[in-house]
């Protein structure tokens, strides 16, 4: 059975089972859980003012794209830790979920279960929340080296939320 992921594919059962052995033994080599970094001080941080004066911003882990842009690339053992930007006003049928590791089937038919950017919109309506930042971030969540995660991607997103005086960040996993 093939679906349509680029050039990703369904593999037959003995050809997953050597990707299988390939990628435990890059997570044996390279996972996190072996990684000495720890986060420094104190990850909470309170608001600092309201959350209906707040300018918020989504970043999902769904493998959330365009449309037209680049899909992740999801036949690596390594994971993609690359970003894609997603504007504020895109008509959420543009969006499209590249990852291998759970059913887009629900994520493609109604975006929102996984990146609800439309659900974020309403709730500025009600003006529960100030703002939405202008863009979005989709990454691709599967990532067992998390190194150039925390090295590249996520000081980018950093300065691109920063750069938006982005207050509120919601992390939604996919």
């Amino acid at each position: 059975m093939s679906r349509d992921f680029g050039d990703a594919r369904r593999l037959d059962p003995a050809e997953f089972e050597g990707k299988f052995e390939k990628w435990i033994d890059y997570i044996t080599t390279h996972h996190h859980g072996s990684d000495g970094r720890r986060v420094a001080g104190h990850p909470f941080q309170p608001l600092h003012k309201p959350l209906a004066e707040s300018r918020v911003a989504l970043v999902g882990s769904a493998g959330v794209h365009l449309d037209d842009q680049e899909p992740f690339h999801v036949e690596t053992l390594a994971g993609d830790s690359s970003l894609r930007l997603i504007p504020d006003d895109v008509d959420t049928g543009r969006l499209r979920f590249t990852h291998t590791h759970y059913d887009t089937a629900s994520a493609e038919k109604d975006p929102n279960v996984v990146f609800p950017l439309d659900r974020l919109h309403e709730v500025v309506e009600e003006g529960r929340i100030g703002s939405t930042c202008s863009v979005h971030i989709g990454l691709m969540g599967f990532n067992p080296d998390p190194t150039a995660i925390a090295d590249d991607t996520a000081p980018e997103i950093v300065d691109q939320l920063v750069s938006q005086d982005v207050d509120v960040v919601l992390l939604v996993p996919g």
